[in-house]
């Protein structure tokens, strides 16, 4: 089998090499992909923030969390933490919302970055959002996205309104990331704490009861692109309004986390992989449709065996017929006939007496006088030693008229 493949199996090693060199040659694509993932060190990633947790919590416990917030935090006795969830979208259901607040209100901290606020949560804290410029998660077409991010005069500035915090010169961002802020939030327990250039809130604190949650709607700054460059002291400053206790950090509500169990995953999210899976494939369908070709001779037809019991009786007939035994054809023709008589209508054929022919009149719907005619003259003929062509065939129509009246 490997002998007749070997075309085959060469032009599938030759794609195979062919496509390591083209990728091993062609420049990797940067991943702009919004993910805000601990472990994605691409740049709208966390790893570098993440990474950083124990300098800015120090001696503290940091613990991941990745299932949603009520699984996370159904817990007695959860004191003293902080709850850090960064996203592009933060949408938790009735459930998952209503176990945040319970743990602010018992004196934690959430803090929460993200660019649209949704449900339950949003509602409950009258949050809605709008920005400068959508870009949204169009990153794939990796060159427009450059074009964006070099586009230095098109930025926005944020800053702090805690003169503590606050830099002497604003944040800057590119606008296209994404400039998101505040329409309007609950006032009456939210305080300020950062603005834009154009006087509009994107950072809040909300007291809720013991704790308090805070609200900032620029995830990007705490990505990679943004912590590693001269802006990373926003990042600190804004972490800097949490106590330092141990941090729960969210790795379950992330835009980049495709919550998936399958084993195929690993392949689709690297793009040599998943080339190599495509081409696997295509290789495997091209090898079915080569291979489905006939391999064999033909396999020649036989025909099945033929029924030739009436070209049997046919011959047999004939030959009877041309030796002109007239009276052996007529008594084989009348035993025929009695035997079908006894089968059809259950009954002895040994005397033709007036009884017997009504009761086959009746039972076959023919009229007396024709059911009389056939089994007397079958009387007669059975008496003459020979018979004539005329006679059989007189006794050939006279069965053949009993079959076409016959009701049964």
């Amino acid at each position: 089998m490997l002998k007749g493949n070997r075309k085959y199996i060469s032009i599938l090693v030759i794609c195979f090499s062919l496509l390591m060199v083209l990728q091993w040659l062609s420049p990797k694509p940067i991943n702009w992909h919004l993910s805000y993932i601990k472990k994605d060190k691409i740049p709208f990633g966390t790893s570098a923030l993440y990474g950083e947790l124990p300098t800015l919590f120090p001696s503290q416990t940091i613990s991941n969390a990745t299932f949603p917030i009520y699984n996370t935090l159904n817990l007695n006795g959860i004191t003293n933490h902080n709850y850090i969830i960064i996203n592009n979208v933060f949408k938790p259901d009735t459930l998952d919302t209503r176990e945040l607040f319970k743990f602010a209100a018992e004196g934690n901290i959430v803090f929460v970055a993200a660019n649209q606020f949704d449900g339950k949560f949003a509602d409950s804290l009258k949050l809605k959002t709008d920005n400068d410029f959508d870009l949204g998660n169009s990153f794939d077409n990796d060159s427009a996205a450059i074009k964006k991010i070099t586009k230095q005069y098109d930025t926005i500035k944020i800053n702090f309104s805690n003169p503590s915090l606050k830099n002497i010169s604003n944040y800057s961002y590119v606008k296209g990331f994404e400039g998101t802020y505040l329409k309007s939030f609950d006032t009456l327990r939210s305080k300020v704490l950062g603005l834009t250039n154009n006087k509009e809130i994107n950072f809040i604190s909300i007291k809720m009861g013991k704790g308090k949650i805070f609200i900032n709607t620029n995830p990007e700054a705490f990505s990679n692109y943004h912590f590693v460059s001269k802006n990373m002291s926003y990042v600190l400053n804004s972490l800097s309004c949490l106590p330092n206790q141990s941090i729960i950090w969210d790795e379950y509500y992330k835009a980049g986390n495709d919550k998936t169990d399958s084993p195929l995953r690993v392949i689709f999210n690297n793009p040599l992989l998943r080339n190599a899976y495509y081409l696997s494939l295509l290789s495997l369908i091209i090898f079915m449709l080569f291979g489905i070709k006939r391999k064999q001779r033909i396999i020649p037809i036989i025909e099945p065996y033929r029924n030739t019991t009436l070209q049997f009786v046919d011959i047999v007939g004939t030959l009877y017929y041309q030796a002109g035994n007239h009276k052996n054809v007529a008594d084989k023709k009348i035993t025929y006939f009695l035997e079908f008589i006894r089968s059809t209508f259950q009954v002895k054929t040994t005397i033709y007496d007036d009884l017997f022919i009504e009761r086959i009149s009746n039972l076959s719907g023919i009229e007396y006088q024709k059911v009389h005619d056939i089994f007397y003259y079958f009387s007669d003929l059975s008496i003459k030693q020979t018979i004539s062509q005329q006679e059989l065939l007189k006794l050939n129509r006279l069965i053949e008229e009993f079959h076409k009246e016959n009701k049964r």
